[in-house]
């Protein structure tokens, strides 16, 4: 186990942590770190080293990021499931770097236990990486032990563009459904989203109609095999979390995620501002962001919220005071009790 003692250079020497820090966080993190402070315990770092956005270095993240490629290399807490393939190889590893055969799913093994409901975790990081760690594990880690099965994903980001996540996403739930079968689940799942991860997934829940006929063509034509297996399955989410999310590319829009996303076609910008276009039939939806949000405009949740109601749907909102953007699990924050509202809400 690494803790604050530990040094970058003892990460750098680490072939797991070289090899798939990517996956959990930004490499560029790691090595955002001089090489002169590189000896330097972790926990003289953040009055050292500054972030891009301005926070002290997150020796915290980068550290808990290295016991868990750890912890989903060597225990049997958790399985990795290869999302574009008929069989899971006994060397695959999850990456975000864009390629479809490196998407999957990191399933909570002790969680899929017979009778429970779902949830699927889509972590954010601007259609351009996915926060595995915090937005991820840590959401997960609560939800098991709030009763459901659990997965998390990982999706393909820039270069790549949409509907090229939409489509990672859709396979994913179709998979979760199939798990649900395997394991004597129930047919009921809940997609969490955060940010980008977040608009993925109000995306998903208008438009899966569209996006299950785009899998089911690619399926039929190169996974033959995937499409027989899950063309019969909902691509829809029984109920959402949408968490700090990205919502509107036209009022007070996150720009970095629309570039991202859609290699700034226009012609896209009011068909994912999704706050303009959804019905009565949207799932249950949980909403919500934190006011002191300086990166995705809070007015995103709130005019999702307003949109969800004066369309008739089953819509909860929260704001916070305090706890920015990418507060994950709100721990430390006003926000910090927003998942057992959400779970109350959602049961």
């Amino acid at each position: 186990m690494y803790t604050t003692k530990n040094t970058i250079n003892d990460l750098l020497a680490d072939e797991m942590v070289n090899a798939h820090i990517d996956y959990m966080l930004p490499s560029e993190f790691i090595h955002m770190v001089p090489s002169e402070l590189r000896d330097k315990e972790m926990a003289e770092l953040p009055n050292l080293v500054t972030m891009p956005w301005g926070v002290p270095y997150i020796s915290e993240s980068i550290i808990s990021a290295a016991n868990r490629l750890h912890a989903i290399s060597e225990s049997s807490d958790y399985s990795l499931i290869k999302l574009w393939g008929d069989n899971t190889p006994k060397d695959f590893f999850p990456a975000t770097d864009g390629k479809q055969e490196h998407v999957g799913l990191l399933k909570y093994n002790s969680s899929f236990k017979k009778g429970r409901k779902m949830a699927l975790v889509v972590p954010g990081g601007a259609y351009m990486s996915v926060a595995i760690d915090n937005e991820g594990m840590d959401t997960a880690d609560v939800l098991t032990n709030a009763g459901y099965a659990v997965c998390v994903l990982n999706y393909r980001c820039a270069p790549n563009i949409y509907p090229i996540p939409q489509k990672d996403l859709t396979l994913a739930i179709k998979r979760m459904r199939g798990l649900a079968r395997e394991y004597d689940l129930q047919d009921d799942l809940l997609v969490v989203g955060f940010s980008a991860g977040g608009h993925l997934t109000a995306s998903q829940a208008l438009y899966h109609e569209e996006y299950n006929t785009l899998l089911l063509n690619e399926l039929k034509t190169d996974y033959e095999n995937l499409y027989e297996k899950y063309k019969d399955y909902s691509p829809k989410p029984d109920k959402v979390c949408l968490s700090y999310a990205v919502i509107d590319f036209i009022k007070e829009q996150h720009e970095e995620s629309f570039i991202n996303l859609t290699n700034k076609d226009e012609s896209l910008r009011d068909k994912l501002s999704v706050d303009l276009h959804v019905t009565k039939d949207y799932p249950k939806a949980f909403v919500w962001a934190c006011d002191d949000d300086e990166l995705v405009p809070p007015s995103n949740s709130l005019r999702m919220a307003q949109a969800l109601k004066a369309a008739g749907a089953n819509v909860e909102y929260k704001t916070y005071p305090t706890g920015g953007h990418g507060c994950a699990t709100g721990v430390g924050t006003s926000a910090q009790n927003w998942m057992n509202e959400m779970i109350d809400f959602m049961n």
